[in-house]
């Protein structure tokens, strides 16, 4: 199963739709929330997705409910019924009702066509695409999922592809570092930076702080107002500050692919990186701004994924491995090196090291590691 998701470019009547049909899948999600809990409270039973949905085409239902394409309205009573179970089965929390936000989708199967620079969606027809020919036109997708992120209409079409792995990689073994100051440093001695780096990033930081305050500002002159006769500039405010936001995450997530690209033209033979528990990195107030905006734990599912696709063997050494520490020509272990010690000499045998590139090349060369 492969997945080809790119931007659309609807009239206003389609994008009317679009917004439209999100809202039916919200809302079933949360009918379906309120009759399940309703239900266990009175029978002590659990509600099936398919009885609800039974019970539902067997009612009457507004007109702007049933103008939404059938099976968004089954996916989303589906996937609320699996939220659900993962709550009874101590795999999740409580689920949560959905909002109307920045972020909303439908699900389509069907008479779903693909041209070139267009594709065609049940109960939308023809809508043009923005990036023509990256969608395969040879054969039919199984599914497809329109959504809105920030005002912009997107779809993602899943195809079914039995693409068979390459051969395992060649190359020479790598290890990699990951960090704040830089995004990853290689044992060669490649070194990327972070996006942060670049001129594009400040001017969208200083932008973002600008838009900011200007909503704050916005905030405070439209306390006591209503919806309908306030809190129209704020909305306003609050969507070309996503906007940027989207932008920053674009640029970021661009750079992480472009370092994953780079791996897979190497090529190597194995790939190692260190377990980080971002999780509990993101509890230092100090450094939680920070390892937000680099989204580590973004970067590696990307690195692991490339190394599926292209076969590239995928090492991952304990979290309380020392690979700053040791020195990596005499293995001399250094108990006192500090986070702002960016560059130190080893002691015993007087070797000059890098922090990162020294670390790189520890992971490179460690034996003991578990294959992801």
């Amino acid at each position: 199963m492969k997945a080809y998701r790119t931007e659309l470019d609807p009239t206003r009547a389609q994008a009317s739709l679009i917004r439209q049909y999100c809202g039916v899948a919200r809302f079933a999600y949360n009918w379906y929330l309120d009759c399940a809990q309703a239900y266990y409270r009175e029978n002590g039973l659990f509600l099936t997705g398919y009885s609800f949905s039974k019970a539902l085409n067997n009612s009457t239902r507004p007109d702007w409910f049933t103008a939404a394409p059938s099976k968004a309205v089954k996916h989303a009573i589906m996937n609320a019924e699996k939220a659900f179970r993962r709550f009874f089965n101590h795999q999740g929390g409580y689920p949560r009702y959905k909002r109307r936000g920045n972020r909303d989708s439908y699900y389509v199967i069907g008479s779903i066509h693909v041209q070139r620079h267009r594709i065609r969606l049940p109960k939308l027809g023809w809508v043009r695409l923005k990036e023509k020919g990256y969608i395969p036109t040879g054969r039919t997708p199984k599914s497809a999922t329109v959504g809105i992120v920030n005002g912009r209409c997107y779809v993602s079409c899943l195809y079914d592809m039995d693409n068979p792995l390459p051969a395992p990689a060649t190359g020479e073994p790598l290890g990699m570092d990951v960090g704040l100051k830089n995004l990853a440093i290689l044992s060669d001695g490649t070194v990327f930076d972070n996006a942060d780096t670049s001129g594009r990033i400040r001017k969208l930081e200083r932008r973002k702080r600008r838009l900011e305050r200007s909503l704050a500002r916005s905030r405070r002159a439209n306390q006591g107002k209503d919806k309908e006769h306030g809190w129209h500039n704020y909305r306003k405010i609050l969507l070309r500050k996503r906007c940027v936001e989207q932008r920053l995450a674009n640029i970021r997530t661009e750079r992480m692919r472009r370092v994953c690209d780079e791996l897979a033209r190497r090529q190597p033979s194995s790939l190692t990186i260190e377990h980080l528990n971002v999780k509990g990195m993101m509890k230092n107030r100090h450094l939680a701004p920070a390892l937000h905006k680099q989204a580590l734990a973004t970067f590696l599912e990307l690195v692991e994924h490339t190394c599926h696709r292209h076969n590239i063997e995928l090492r991952q050494v304990d979290r309380w491995y020392p690979s700053s520490r040791l020195c990596h020509e005499c293995r001399w272990k250094n108990t006192g090196l500090t986070l702002n010690m960016r560059v130190w000499r080893c002691p015993m045998c007087g070797s000059r090291h890098d922090r990162d590139v020294n670390a790189a090349l520890n992971l490179r060369d460690a034996t003991e590691y578990q294959l992801i």
